[in-house]
């Protein structure tokens, strides 16, 4: 196999080549007028031919005039992939992919994914709106590098980190009978009232075995239609604290009680491979900012 160009060499030779000076080659490379010519005869001998004619200080052979646009070619090259490679090693570039649960997906992740584009606008974003118990799989099979949901069990491959504990409320009209009597209510005041399930009722029978009905008034996995349904007056639902709409709907939060259920919610990312440096930018950024959302939503932190 022939020997590998030396960039450097290659460097000097454009130079020499667009100046018709090996002088100034060495004085754009650092280098003395000596070495450059040392390194064009290198770089000869390498090719095989000549490339600069005899007498003429710089100034290219037909073969020379030949490969110049092929070594210009390849020096951009060489540059373009070791930009790239040191953008990627820092974090500024690349893919990154994240599995979110609907109840953080509205009025938190818009948060963290703005932060996120203006400190890293080179690296590209997909984000998945899943359930709580599909994002542990999904991080687990490398489809995800980081994974938001509630921490409920452990799964293989896979290091947790909590970050904070919320408890469950019922999310309703201002005007509901629920949200009038101006604080928290017992799990037996929902009993009669239409509730319409969602997707966080999976880790709550859990917990609240024989509170919540056995066939809900409806099951609405949407959020947004949820949310639209709850507003239209058709039933109220049970969220956690973390969970609940956004101020804009004008919905009211009522903490349950008796007994007080909670559930634990944190990231969730592999235990066996290295984060790439933007997952790793990404994995700080969102923990710093969920503790502060959770704080500002009356979770409890770790």
């Amino acid at each position: 196999m022939p020997e590998a160009f030396k960039i450097p060499q290659l460097r000097q030779f454009l130079i020499a080549a667009a100046r018709r000076s090996l002088r100034a080659a060495a004085e754009e490379t650092h280098r003395t007028q000596a070495a450059v010519t040392l390194a064009m005869q290198s770089l000869e001998a390498q090719v095989g031919a000549s490339l600069f004619e005899h007498g003429h200080q710089a100034r290219l052979t037909p073969l020379g005039e030949a490969v110049l646009p092929l070594l210009e070619e390849l020096v951009a090259a060489h540059d373009r992939v070791q930009n790239e490679v040191a953008l990627l090693a820092a974090g500024e570039q690349g893919s990154l992919a994240l599995a979110v649960m609907p109840s953080l997906a509205e009025e938190w992740l818009p948060r963290v994914l703005g932060d996120f584009a203006a400190r890293y606008p080179g690296v590209s974003l997909r984000i998945a709106d899943v359930s709580s118990p599909e994002v542990g799989p999904m991080v687990a099979r490398g489809e995800a590098q980081i994974g938001i949901a509630g921490l409920t069990e452990d799964i293989a491959g896979l290091a947790s980190t909590p970050v904070a504990r919320d408890a469950f409320g019922v999310v309703c009209g201002k005007g509901h009978a629920l949200a009038r009597q101006g604080g928290a209510v017992p799990w037996r005041a929902l009993r009669g009232v239409p509730i319409i399930e969602n997707t966080t009722f999976h880790a709550l029978r859990e917990h609240a075995t024989g509170l919540l009905p056995a066939r809900p008034h409806m099951v609405i996995k949407n959020r947004t239609s949820l949310i639209a349904a709850i507003k239209a007056g058709l039933g109220i639902t049970v969220l956690p604290a973390l969970a609940q709409p956004a101020p804009e709907h004008d919905l009211a939060f009522v903490p349950l009680t008796s007994p007080r259920i909670g559930r634990k919610v944190g990231l969730l990312r592999s235990a066996e491979r290295s984060p790439t440096p933007a997952a790793a930018h990404m994995f700080d950024l969102m923990l710093v900012s969920l503790r502060e959302f959770a704080k500002l939503k009356g979770a409890k932190l770790f």
